[in-house]
């Protein structure tokens, strides 16, 4: 399998909601930090400004933009500033199916906005993708793209039963394929796991890590397998994916052993061997150091979680 396969797998896209918006100008919208998002402008256009970002930039019908990375940001009629209305306030209490108003009575924008979350938290790859994936419709959307994207269009304007399982799979094929897509063209200055995957020799060190992490891997043996000198293969590592060889690796052994601690019953010891630490001490001090409490610990937590979710502990509502 290859390795955009895998790590897509692995971060298990858990839910996703989606809402269709028309809007007409003046309008703008604020989508909060933390929320992961897709847009799909279906009719007009529209301006999307992320917050730290780059000034805004155009968005057109047909135009497909994914926020993986959760940064907050606004979508306005016009790059001018205008007080943005919070999304959550729009769509509280907003019916399946019924399209949500707002705006003037200026130029019409229709948008099917959805949220998803993933199933595991601290992936390195998802915290290495970029704050917005753009792709626009009259150049880098191919047809299953398109296809996928209308399909979500068609089933959130009408829903039917079943409808909530439809969207969730296409979701998932659907941010497959952008980062496919996105793939094919990274931009230049551009840094993180994408652009590390995008390149042949830093994508073959990578997915060795990714298999194998129990293995020794000094940056000689990773520069080895990537067909490149120690100084060489560091440098572009560090250079495409913005941390260095070693930091993404502590940090991808540290991810594989919160995953066993999390879904099995092995002991300590067996878990350091297998994310590639010599001695169970080395390990949860490792551990505790970039993790915060440890490993034992960290289960106990995880395991008690589950308990009180299984009895269903929930504060109770009021009255």
């Amino acid at each position: 399998m290859d390795l955009l396969s895998e790590i897509v797998g692995e971060l298990r896209l858990e839910s996703v909601s989606y809402w269709r918006l028309e809007l007409t100008a003046p309008w703008a919208l604020r989508f909060p930090a933390g929320g992961r998002g897709i847009h799909i402008v279906t009719r007009g256009s529209c301006w999307l400004e992320v917050d730290g970002g780059r000034a805004p930039a155009a968005v057109a019908s047909g135009d497909l933009v994914v926020m993986p990375s959760g940064r907050g940001h606004v979508l306005r009629d016009a790059p001018r500033p205008r007080k943005a209305s919070p999304i959550e306030e729009l769509v509280r209490g907003a019916s399946p199916g019924r399209a949500i108003e707002h705006g003037g009575a200026g130029l019409p924008t229709t948008i099917v906005c959805g949220q998803f979350r993933f199933g595991t938290l601290g992936h390195p790859a998802l915290e290495a993708l970029p704050p917005v994936l753009h792709l626009r419709g009259d150049e880098r959307i191919g047809p299953f793209i398109q296809a996928h994207t209308q399909c979500i269009a068609a089933e959130v304007s009408a829903p039917a039963e079943g409808a909530a399982i439809v969207t969730a799979r296409l979701s998932d094929v659907l941010l497959v394929q952008a980062l496919r897509a996105y793939l094919r063209d990274v931009p230049a200055d551009e840094r993180g796991w994408l652009r590390g995957l995008a390149d042949p020799q830093i994508g073959r060190a990578l997915a060795r890590m990714h298999r194998s992490p129990e293995l020794d891997w000094s940056v000689p043996a990773l520069a080895q397998e990537a067909g490149m000198s120690r100084a060489a293969f560091s440098a572009r590592f560090s250079e495409q994916m913005g941390v260095s060889p070693g930091k993404y690796l502590a940090d991808w052994r540290m991810y594989r052993a919160k995953v066993l601690l999390r879904s099995g019953s092995a002991l300590v010891a067996e878990v350091a061997a297998e994310v590639g630490y010599r001695s169970e001490a080395a390990f949860s001090f490792a551990f505790k150091r970039l993790v915060g409490s440890s490993p034992s610990a960290y289960r106990d937590d995880h395991r008690a979680a589950e308990r009180r979710a299984g009895r269903g502990d929930r504060p109770r509502r009021a009255g």
